[in-house]
């Protein structure tokens, strides 16, 4: 017993040791808990002693008693004040620690059995309860098997009611079934029963096309015809298939039957009314388009069912082809004649002026298709080529007018101005505008702008060959510079007229005095007081003055340009630059015999610039490729034949036959042809020849003098030949060569203001002019700088100061002296 308290005793110093430990405490404490508890210590420190001990002096008397015996030790055990030693615990008499600690055992005890007396009545509570729990069990028990056999009754229950539900399902389902196959029996019956129903009605006189069931009654024989086509299989299916359609065709043909005769008295009641031969009055479009708007809307509802049904079967497409050739037909009676005599009466209106019946014969037609368009669009809702058709006869009768025209008129500013009317002032501007309406009477005015280009590029063929390439100029033509000086007479004149009028303001003076070719001179050479040298403008640049064949020419292009095709007048502008080339070139040929050939040079110069400079704003390309066959080997061959009969038919390689098939085959020749680069090279040439006059004019005694020294200088080179003495020859003796200098020398005085005055008159440009005369001058520098040479190696000082020959600089010095900027 005492191990056991000791051991219990170690472990609750053990427990309290790890009570409050820092790292792993059993029952940690809050701040609160620990004053708490601090509180309670201070208070029991001592134990209350039990009831029944004596008064002090009996528990002196026991714990003197006690004092010093054997059981002090234990009482000090315990920390029992001294006086306990001494009292008597209730009826109990200690005389010894062995009854104290059986009294102490026993008070233990008491207080164990005093603490541990809830616990107990609560042991006895959970007794009660588990023993009413299981009672409450075995009535659970009770009454699960009541439910158990609840249930099994209820699954009987359940399954004998779902077995009857099942049933009546069963009959429901199969109820339903038969009634389904009923209702689909008479569906289908249904198709069958109605073609009696719809037969009845159209043989019915009341009813008509115009009826509000008669749209419906058209869907119901569709969707009959449908029906039976979606079931070949049902007995006598085709039978009524052939009955539905001919309902549908006694149904088309009232609708056939209603347009005709719609149309047809619509056509009447206008061929009735007075004034329909004349359908360029006001009241044309009454007359014409009136009646037939009125039946209109009808005609158009039934149509548009139509065009929606066309797809569904080929009786709808044929009806709708009848009713157009009805419509068209109708249109046609009643518009191909008024517009036929409206043509008629515009051709005999404007009978010299073709561009303003081409002008008004087109305007009408516009009219004419927008409202044949518009009108037709009011009965029908779907398009037709037929109406394209229609339009294209109605404006075939313009074309058949005009053409016979077109194609007898020769004037070329005529045919110009047909095919700027019919390409801009039709195709561009209205035509392309609204295609889909005009499409018709575009394809005419292509077919009538076709015949005006060819007939246009013809005249221009012809024009170029009569009046460019065989033109044979009058003495005015080519009288150069008489009619350029003239010209610039004028100008003057009129620079002065100009400054009296300023002075006098004298418009009346002024007015009366200027003719056509004034007039001209003054809008060229505009507000200035100076001559054409002076501001830069030659007489040449005036188009009057221009050489006619050039003036045909830029005018016959310019015509051509915007009428025909680019490739078109590529080709045509080719041939017309070479045949003005050519002119210009006998003209000049013509000029140097009357005149000079530095006339005829500047001329020729002159216009070839004027071409070059007009031709830059066409803006084609002048390089045309052309293919041809070159059939002179064919020639060849063909003698070589006729020398060779005997061979025709020899078996050996010599066969004269093949060789006539091998050698005689033409050849494929492409030929370059370039206008513009013709005209740089024969411009170039002209400069070079211009260059080359100009030089022998100024320098012509040097040049001859210089060709016969250098031709005995070069003998002289010469080993086999003795050498000669220059200044020996009677044309190089100081004397000659000194009338040689002379005359040079007084042919540039003469003649280089006379050459500088021509290009003035001619060209009239100042860098033109320089540039010309620049190789010029170069020439006649090295002509000097050669005799000088020939001079300071073949003749003596004194030889030289006779002869005289300017230096380098006095030449130029001169030249420049005389030609002036």
């Amino acid at each position: 017993m005492e191990d056991v308290a000791e051991v219990n005793t170690v472990r609750v110093r053990d427990h309290l040791a790890h009570w409050e430990d820092d790292r792993t405490p059993l029952a940690p404490l809050m701040p609160q808990e620990r004053d708490s508890i601090i509180e309670l210590t201070s208070v029991s420190v001592w134990r209350a002693l039990p009831s029944g001990i004596e008064d002090e002096e009996d528990r002196g008397d026991v714990l003197d008693s006690t004092r010093g015996g054997p059981k002090a030790d234990t009482l000090a055990q315990y920390h029992l004040p001294d006086s306990l030693s001494r009292l008597k615990l209730g009826d109990v008499k200690i005389e010894s620690s062995q009854q104290f600690l059986s009294w102490f055992a026993g008070v233990e005890r008491e207080m164990c059995e005093e603490h541990d007396g809830p616990y107990r009545d609560y042991v006895k509570q959970l007794k009660a309860h588990r023993s009413e729990c299981h009672t409450l069990l075995a009535q659970l028990d009770h009454a699960l098997d009541n439910l158990q056999y609840l249930s099994s009754q209820y699954t009987s229950v359940s399954n004998k009611t779902g077995a009857l539900h099942t049933d009546c399902e069963h009959l429901l389902a199969e109820q339903t079934r038969l009634t389904n196959k009923a209702d689909t029996i008479e569906s289908k019956l249904t198709y069958f029963r109605e073609v009696d129903r719809i037969s009845q009605k159209l043989n019915s006189p009341a009813f008509q096309v115009t009826s509000e069931g008669f749209i419906p009654l058209l869907a119901k024989i569709d969707e009959c015809i449908g029906y039976m086509n979606g079931n070949p299989s049902f007995q006598e299916s085709s039978l009524y298939l052939a009955k539905y359609k001919h309902c549908l065709s006694r149904a088309l043909g009232m609708v056939k039957s209603y347009v005709t005769k719609s149309l047809e008295n619509a056509t009447q009641q206008v061929s009735s009314k007075p004034g329909t031969e004349k359908p360029t009055t006001d009241n044309a479009a009454v007359l014409y388009y009136g009646k037939f708007r009125t039946n209109a809307p009808r005609i158009k509802s039934l149509m548009a069912e139509i065009e929606d049904r066309v797809e569904n079967s080929p009786e709808y497409t044929t009806l709708l082809s009848d009713c157009h050739q009805c419509y068209f037909s109708q249109r046609q009676r009643l518009m191909g004649p008024c517009v036929n005599d409206a043509v008629a009466q515009l051709s005999q209106k404007y009978e010299r002026d073709y561009c303003k019946l081409v002008r008004s014969g087109c305007a009408f037609l516009i009219h004419v298709c927008e409202d044949e368009h518009t009108l037709f669009h009011q009965f029908f809702t779907a398009g037709t080529p037929d109406l394209d058709g229609f339009l294209q006869g109605l404006c075939t009768g313009l074309y058949d007018v005009l053409r016979p025209h077109i194609i007898h008129v020769d004037h070329l500013e005529t045919l110009s101005e047909l095919c700027n009317i019919l390409r801009r002032g039709m195709i561009e501007e209205h035509l392309q505008n609204n295609p889909t309406q005009l499409a018709p009477l575009t394809s005419v005015v292509n077919q009538m702008l076709e015949d005006a280009q060819e007939r246009l590029v013809y005249r221009t063929h012809i024009y170029i060959n009569t009046d460019i390439a065989n033109f044979r100029p009058s003495p005015g033509d080519l009288a150069y510079p008489g009619k350029l000086q003239l010209m610039e007479t004028i100008a003057d004149g009129l620079a002065n007229q100009r400054k009296m009028h300023s002075r006098n303001a004298s418009v009346s003076s002024m007015s009366s005095v200027r003719s056509a070719t004034s007039e001209e001179v003054a809008s060229i050479t505009g507000a200035a007081d100076e001559r054409f040298s002076r501001v830069g403008t030659s007489p040449a640049d005036l188009h009057g003055m221009w050489y006619p064949t050039v003036r045909r020419t830029l005018m016959c292009l310019f015509k051509l340009y915007r009428c025909v095709d680019r490739s078109i007048f590529q080709g045509v502008s080719l041939e017309a630059l070479a045949a003005c080339m050519q002119s210009l070139s006998l003209a000049s040929s013509s000029i140097s015999k009357t005149s000079s050939p530095l006339d005829a040079q500047l001329f020729e110069i002159k216009h070839l610039l004027i071409l070059r400079e007009q031709m830059a704003p066409f803006q084609v390309d002048a390089c045309l490729h052309e293919t041809s066959l070159d059939w002179s080997k064919v020639r060849t061959a063909a003698l070589g034949l006729m020398q060779k009969r005997g061979r025709l038919f020899s078996l050996s390689s010599t066969n004269a036959l093949l060789e006539f098939i091998v050698e005689g085959t033409p050849q494929v020749m492409e030929q370059r042809l370039d206008s513009k680069r013709d005209l740089d090279n024969r411009l170039k040439k002209l400069c070079e020849l211009l260059i080359f006059t100009c030089t022998e004019t100024l320098s012509s005694p040097l040049i001859m003098f210089l060709t016969k020294a250098e031709v005995i200088l070069q003998m002289n080179q010469e080993e086999t030949v003795k050498p000669i003495m220059l200044k020996n020859q009677p044309f190089a003796v100081p004397e000659k060569v000194a009338d040689v200098m002379s005359s040079c020398q007084k042919n540039i005085r003469t003649h280089l203001p006379n050459i500088q005055r021509s290009m003035q008159l001619y060209l009239a440009n100042r860098d033109t002019e320089f540039i010309l005369f620049k190789p010029v001058r170069i020439n006649v520098l090295g002509s000097f700088s050669r005799v000088q040479n020939i001079l300071v190696n073949n003749y003596s000082e004194d030889d030289r100061i006779i002869i005289a020959c300017p230096s380098q600089e006095e030449v130029s010095v001169l030249l420049s002296s005389l030609f002036k900027s």
